[in-house]
């Protein structure tokens, strides 16, 4: 981390230069917070904690501070202090539930807030989540810089190792999303999901440190000048890497306005002018939409949706499908794609653009400071330099759990001769589901009997009864297929049941497919869908609808249930181009569309990466791949 406090050192007292910028609500402008503010008021921040140092307990380790803060310029003061201090952070989203909060923050000797922190701890109970006698202490930059002491200080030298944050650990095998997008087990720290069984991870300043310096070979110099925060807080990478390359680079972070949700996000980006941003699922679907737009258009991507002279560097996880990475690049727009783990500081693999870098399916290759190998049933396997460490709620230096030193990610893998890494069993998340609204059944009921489709396609499963209304149309005609995509080999299995308990196991096919493998199976007799039903989460949209896409004919009707008509989907089907669509006003929100220009023209089928296959650009053409589960 010396590496980072020389930055801090070289541009702490600089009042011109913005460490962070805030855009405000409904407008174009900006406040920007300087290094010599920020700074100063992280070195008060960090005298103010001194005190509270080893409160209620009898070990010396390092200071264990809670930090409960939004998107906020207190976020960052507060890592800077913790950093002068040595200490340990136990950051807590503002969006995590009160089991996740009160898990993080059992150990620690203070609690640092925002306004948006402080209202959280009040909604969780303040007794509930923290030790007894803790103090909160608020955060408050302008207060803070107004009464600093003086520049900013580093720690003495001696002291380059420590647990600097402490976080939750990853979902495992085996486990359950509890349907967040993000989430990959219980405990995911949304809102209504608690920590679990899921460990606390101990992350060391020399693991941040051997990130650090894996990734900054691996991107442009100065890439992070202006950093975007887009991603969630809870995003592993965000936190752990963002500030301090933005730090070396002597650069800002860009937050959005208050008001920005992830909805409309993707419109002010041009306003955030980024170097370098997160992506998300539904970011990336949204980038799909306004790329497309651009094009058709005739102006330029770069300046149309970001605002810049050139595409920034995007990067993302393995949660964000491939198809979407796949049309992103045909319209411009590479993004560094890769996968991590919080318990391997976070970022295990990553394809970066240019020759050699990227291959299309594939998280990348690992970083310089990690190694991989498979176990004998095919696990990955993850050694990193500087591992991070596994701490129990009970005993907060109980070291690695693993006794092999190898990281056991619950995840199948393949790799490749060239070191590319393919996960063959990629996390799956797991939305709750709910009753169909009576009305929302009649419509799609009604919309097979008239309509006769001989093909109907669904995917999700959030709306119970959605495809059994849909096979009933189906059998009450006596014509037509229905074939439901169901994510998870559980919840597919459910579905199954529940048609043949109704009669209508004959009526319609559930194939266990997820996200990531959607598009493979072959529609209708002619090649064409001529009903599609999309009931999953508000972020998979846009995706599900570009992949389906090529099997649609002008005259394909498109319903989209249970979603707010707002979004990247909404502008897809409302921009006038491809399709005439509705909203209609019913207690659950369904959009109509019916497609109106013809199917695009096919693309070249896609081929697993492998050693030597060359992977072409764009979505599984129509009938190409093959089954992804059973009747």
């Amino acid at each position: 981390m010396r590496a980072v406090e020389a930055a801090l050192r070289r541009y702490a007292e600089d009042g011109d230069r913005p460490l962070v910028e805030v855009a405000v609500a409904g407008d174009d402008a900006a406040v920007s917070h300087s290094y010599r503010e920020l700074t100063r008021a992280a070195r008060c921040l960090a005298d103010r904690l001194a005190r509270f140092r080893g409160h209620g307990r009898e070990d010396c380790g390092p200071m264990r501070v809670g930090v409960v803060c939004g998107d906020t310029p207190e976020s960052v003061l507060a890592e800077l202090a913790l950093l002068a201090l040595r200490a340990t952070g136990h950051q807590v989203p503002s969006d995590a539930g009160a089991e996740t909060a009160a898990s993080l923050l059992a150990h620690t000797d203070a609690v640092v807030v925002d306004a948006i922190g402080g209202a959280r701890l009040t909604a969780w109970g303040r007794h509930d989540v923290l030790p007894a006698d803790c103090p909160v202490v608020l955060a408050d930059a302008a207060e803070l810089a107004a009464t600093a002491a003086g520049p900013y200080r580093t720690a003495a030298a001696g002291t380059d190792d420590w647990i600097c944050k402490v976080v939750p650990g990853s979902a495992r095998a085996g486990s359950e999303g509890c349907g967040s997008e993000g989430c990959g087990a219980e405990g995911c720290g949304s809102e209504g999901c608690g920590s679990g069984g899921r460990a606390l991870i101990g992350l060391r300043a020399h693991a941040l440190a051997a990130l650090l310096d894996s990734l900054r070979a691996e991107i442009p110099a100065g890439a992070f000048t202006r950093c975007a925060v887009t991603a969630p807080a809870r995003t592993p990478a965000v936190r752990m890497a963002a500030l301090h390359l933005a730090l070396l680079d002597g650069g800002c972070l860009v937050l959005p306005a208050p008001d920005t949700g992830p909805g409309n996000l993707h419109h002010r980006l041009p306003l955030l002018r980024p170097t370098v941003m997160g992506v998300t699922p539904a970011l990336a679907a949204a980038l799909v939409g306004l790329a497309r737009t651009a094009r058709r258009e005739g102006r330029p991507v770069a300046p149309a949706v970001f605002g810049t002279e050139d595409v920034p560097l995007l990067c993302c996880g393995a949660d964000v499908p491939d198809d979407l990475l796949r049309e992103l690049e045909n319209l411009g727009v590479p993004v560094y794609a890769g996968y991590g783990l919080p318990e391997s500081a976070s970022v295990v693999s990553w394809n970066t653009p240019g020759p050699g870098g990227r291959r299309t399916g594939t998280v990348g290759r690992p970083l310089a400071h990690v190694r991989v190998r498979l176990a004998a049933d095919g696990e990955l396997l993850v050694d990193a330099a500087a591992p991070a460490e596994e701490l129990t709620p009970g005993k907060p230096r109980a070291g690695r759990a693993e006794t092999d030193d190898w990281l056991h990610t619950g995840v199948r893998a393949t790799i490749d001769t060239d070191g590319f890494i393919q996960l063959v069993e990629p996390p799956r998340t797991r939305a709750p589901s709910v009753p169909v609204a009576t009305e929302v059944g009649e419509l799609l009921y009604w919309l097979v009997r008239t309509n006769r489709p001989a093909s109907v396609v669904t995917f999700g499963g959030e709306a119970v009864g959605a495809l059994d209304a849909l096979a009933r149309g189906a059998r009450d005609n006596g014509t037509g297929r229905v074939t439901g995509h169901v994510p998870g080999a559980r919840r597919a299995d459910a579905v199954r049941s529940r048609l043949a308990s109704a009669g209508l196991g004959r009526c319609a096919r559930v194939l266990d497919t997820d996200v990531h493998h959607l598009g493979r199976e072959p529609a209708g007799p002619d090649g064409t869908v001529d009903l599609v039903l999309l009931d999953c989460r508000p972020e998979l949209l846009l995706h599900a609808l570009t992949v389906l896409e090529p099997w649609m004919r002008p005259g394909t009707v498109v319903v989209a249930v249970g979603y707010a008509p707002a979004g990247a989907y909404h502008d897809r089907v409302r921009d006038g181009g491809d399709y005439f669509s509705a909203g209609l006003p019913v207690r659950t929100a369904v959009e109509v569309s019916v497609r109106l220009t013809p199917i695009p023209p096919a693309r070249p089928p896609y081929v697993p990466a492998g050693p030597s296959s060359h992977v072409p650009p764009g979505p599984c053409p129509p009938g190409a791949g093959g089954s992804e589960g059973s009747e």
